[in-house]
């Protein structure tokens, strides 16, 4: 076989190979979210912001669903007193994983500073992904303790960008699926230049917005956007019943 035939047939099995390699995703447990993300994928980084309370779910449902797919750990680093076991648990329940278990695979730290985080991404964190090799890493509540008032402005920025930077080597270097939140969109709109500094930084942002009957979530960056309705508990859609084409 000549040269540039063998050249073009190991580049179309590498192009077959990398077609058929599928992302490793978790889910978020909303229907509407994962139909349009397709699901949080190693190696990037997602920002969920906004100011619905669906946003403090997520983080819940996408621990159970980290450990429901790969039977592996999550780092919740929690900044903002925003972790709850509870609700952990009663998810499991419900999507019929053992809850002992589950919460056994989440792994939470809790930071109350600026400086207590950083210390945490900057020297704490490498060492316990390498120990408990985590699918998905989670900071919850990621931009408040940067907006803290006895932290000087230009402080607040060099470290976050300085942990960003962090975040975004550990996440590729160890192939995670990483994810703030932010639960409080008009908190960082225009404090400290926190808000866009991370949208910069981010691989996407889920910017959530609650309306009267549903709340709106956009895809930022892919300028994508779908509807979640608001329904009572046990209450279906006609969609669910193939009722409308």
């Amino acid at each position: 076989m000549s040269t540039q035939k063998m050249q073009k047939s190991f580049e179309n099995k590498l192009f077959i190979r990398t077609i058929l390699k599928p992302d490793v995703v978790v889910l978020s447990g909303i229907k509407e979210v994962d139909c349009l993300l397709g699901g949080f994928k190693a190696g990037e980084i997602s920002f969920i912001d906004g100011d619905s309370d669906i946003i403090s779910k997520m983080p819940d449902q996408i621990c159970v669903n980290t450990y429901r797919t790969f039977k592996s750990d999550v780092i919740y680093l929690d900044s903002g007193i925003c972790t709850n076991p509870y609700r952990i648990a009663q998810y499991a329940r419900k999507m019929e994983v053992d809850q002992k278990e589950t919460l056994g695979h989440v792994r939470i730290s809790r930071a109350f500073t600026v400086h207590q985080l950083t210390s945490i991404l900057q020297e704490t964190l490498e060492p316990i992904i390498k120990k408990h090799k985590p699918q998905t890493l989670i900071i919850g509540r990621f931009p408040i303790l940067y907006l803290d008032s006895d932290v000087s402005s230009s402080e607040s920025q060099t470290l976050l960008k300085k942990n960003i930077e962090k975040i975004r080597e550990l996440t590729k270097k160890y192939n995670l699926i990483t994810i703030f939140t932010n639960i409080d969109k008009k908190m960082v709109a225009n404090n400290r230049n926190v808000r866009s500094i991370l949208y910069d930084f981010v691989d996407e942002i889920l910017l959530f917005k609650d309306m009267e009957l549903s709340t709106r979530v956009q895809l930022v960056k892919k300028q994508k956007g779908a509807t979640i309705l608001k329904l009572e508990e046990g209450q279906m859609q006609l969609q669910e019943f193939g009722m409308v084409i």
